[in-house]
């Protein structure tokens, strides 16, 4: 239960550019570095709640929250959580231990690669869709259609080269995974 509120806590404070007065005031600064470790935040999210903070007469526990930022981090940093925040679209910001930072990086930027690639696919996909919606319209004229038909075929070409792209991105993915796996 705790730690799902940290996470809430984090999520929170993730979105936000500064805290508020009442998070200033009440703040576990703690729990408040958990959470960023967690999310992988860069240590300058410390000088921005700092900065933030000051506004109203508040001074950061800076200890504490290194303590729970470390803490945060720990969990942060395991190579299955590079996958995943790399599928879910996340850049790795550079957070981790040098003993883990490499293979972090390496993990998280092949998961990143394919979910550009996916959200690239999705965008040409509604193109086509639009453009073959719109090439229903009777009352087209012949040269709007001719254009049309030629994006198709462009968007279609796109679509050819993304798809062999994300094949391999996803076969290096899938043989980092498998390497994870079989890690002690």
């Amino acid at each position: 239960m705790k730690a799902l509120l940290v996470l809430l806590v984090a999520a929170t404070l993730a979105g936000c550019a500064s805290l508020s007065q009442h998070q200033c005031l009440q703040g576990d600064w703690y729990s408040i570095g958990v959470g960023d470790g967690q999310l992988g935040m860069p240590a300058d999210r410390l000088d921005r709640h700092t900065r933030a903070c000051a506004q109203y007469g508040v001074t950061i526990d800076r200890q504490r929250y290194l303590e729970g930022r470390a803490e945060g981090l720990a969990e942060y940093c395991r190579l299955d959580n590079a996958f995943t925040t790399g599928l879910n679209g996340q850049r790795y910001q550079g957070v981790c231990p040098p003993a883990v930072d490499a293979s972090f990086e390496q993990a998280n930027a092949a998961a990143f690669a394919v979910a550009t690639l996916r959200q690239e696919l999705e965008r040409i996909d509604n193109q086509l869709m639009l453009h073959e919606d719109d090439l229903l319209d009777r009352s087209l004229a012949d040269d709007h259609r001719r254009r049309l038909r030629a994006e198709i075929r462009a968007l279609d070409r796109d679509r050819d080269r993304l798809r062999a792209d994300l094949s391999a991105a996803q076969r290096h993915l899938d043989r980092l995974m498998d390497e994870a796996r079989s890690l002690p």
